[in-house]
């Protein structure tokens, strides 16, 4: 079916667009529908659009960049790379064909080659700030921090005026120079700065370095957070809190963290967010057993501790011992009630295991919506929990009310395909995004298995 349908749309249109108006009328109607897909993470009835768009404008250098950016977006990166070699012969636009480039290289971490490719979209168009923060990025992913630094002086020697230029240089050196810093810091967004300066008034090195990292986490900048964390145990070699940070930020780079989440426990092995950072670092490579021991080590120190507590009920819950997740998972939900987060954790067990009765999945996720009434999570839950209970008008209410709020969240639209069907164009997309919007991950593989279902 899946076949079918791209192969048929491309027969119909083509004939239409082979046979129509003379103008290209037409031809536009298409991209545009196209961009209307691609909006809403569809992405392959998007390059259906494109691929008919190409055959009434098969020298259209740029319908063949747009198929290439689309194709990255779906990680096809060869077929990215194809489309990309097209566009290049029908004589794409450089800057154009370079930012394509570069974000296909950025999605496989090959993070010199996005920097080379963002250079010439620079070279072409100096005044791009989207272009240059992509480009110093790129040189911070790949560790390359004096091109990272001398692509952001040469942004704001451009454009002095640029308030992101000062934040982004601001932050690039804060690490080596605080008092520099907090000069482009002046310049910068309000909200920004405040976020900066309380940190870069700390006197000691080694602390000042671990403040900047948490803040550098706290905004999802992984690379810089690495290295002030880095920068923090070399100022200090015994500082356990800031190896624990380290070794989290490497996981969450795809790195291993596992050497410095260990080293942090042997400098100090009643630090709590050690245990908690190595729990969740062996939960996630499989060792449940590890997991429990360091979660329970913590919880011995801090037994009031919410968060190890939840995360000791949700390792109960993944070795499928489901008497013991509850009794955790209530002791977090209890110690907290006025937060959402302990009655959705409660959720993942009655909703997401089914374990209880379809009564205490709805009240539980019910619950967690009242407390977090624009929580896309709260809604998602709520939605399942009612399809449990055979409520299908609430559920769809609220797994539309879910995608409304977090758009890009590929479980919500997972679930709403299941629920509308594949045999329904409106389901078939749903999971079309779902698989948009986690291309590789496990999410994205259940949806392409219901479409290939029979």
């Amino acid at each position: 079916m899946t076949l079918i349908r791209p192969v048929l749309l491309f027969i119909i249109c083509a004939g239409l667009l082979l046979t129509a108006r003379p103008d290209d009328a037409i031809t536009q109607s298409f991209i545009v529908r196209a961009d209307e897909y691609r909006a809403t993470y569809a992405y392959a009835p998007a390059a259906d659009y494109v691929r008919v768009a190409t055959v009434r404008q098969p020298w259209n250098a740029s319908l063949y960049l747009r198929l290439g950016s689309i194709a990255a977006d779906q990680h096809h990166f060869d077929e990215a790379q194809i489309q990309l070699d097209l566009a290049g012969q029908y004589g794409a636009d450089a800057a154009a064909s370079a930012a394509v480039r570069a974000e296909l290289a950025g999605q496989q971490n090959r993070f010199d080659e996005a920097a080379l490719q963002w250079q010439v979209v620079i070279n072409t168009q100096p005044y791009n700030q989207a272009a240059a923060r992509n480009l110093i990025r790129a040189y911070a992913n790949a560790q390359n921090w004096d091109a990272a630094r001398s692509t952001a002086e040469a942004w704001l020697a451009r454009l002095p005026d640029s308030p992101q230029a000062q934040l982004i240089l601001a932050e690039l050196i804060a690490v080596d120079d605080p008092a520099g810093a907090q000069d482009h810091l002046a310049y910068a967004p309000g909200d920004a700065a405040r976020l900066y300066m309380p940190v870069l008034n700390e006197s000691d090195h080694a602390l000042r370095s671990e403040l900047l990292g948490r803040v550098y986490l706290s905004q999802a900048n992984l690379a810089l957070a690495a290295r002030a964390f880095a920068d923090a145990m070399i100022a200090n070699p015994a500082y356990a809190e800031a190896y624990a940070y380290y070794g989290f930020t490497l996981d969450q780079l795809g790195e291993d963290g596992k050497p410095s989440l260990d080293q942090a426990i042997a400098l100090d092995p009643n630090l709590i967010v050690a245990r908690y950072f190595r729990a969740r670092h062996e939960w996630t490579h499989g060792d449940l057993d590890s997991a429990l021991a360091d979660l329970k080590t913590a919880l011995d120190r801090e037994p009031l501790n919410r968060l190890i507590t939840a995360e000791l009920g949700r390792v109960y819950l993944q070795r499928s011992e489901y008497a013991s997740a509850e009794k955790w998972l209530t002791a977090a939900r209890d110690l907290d009630p006025a937060d959402p987060v302990g009655w959705k954790t409660l959720a993942e067990l009655y909703v997401g295991r089914a374990y209880g009765s379809p009564a205490q999945a709805v009240s539980t996720a019910q619950q967690a919506v009242n407390l977090a009434p624009k929580d896309a999570a709260a809604h998602l839950w709520l939605g399942r929990a009612y399809l449990i209970s055979g409520d299908r008008d609430r559920a769809e209410d609220e797994l539309r009310r879910s995608i409304e709020l977090d758009p890009r969240s590929a479980v919500a639209h997972l679930y709403l395909g299941r629920f509308l069907s594949k045999s329904s164009e409106e389901g078939r997309l749903e999971f079309e995004r779902a698989i948009g919007l986690d291309p590789d991950g496990p999410i994205g593989a259940q949806a392409n298995r219901a479409l290939e279902m029979p």
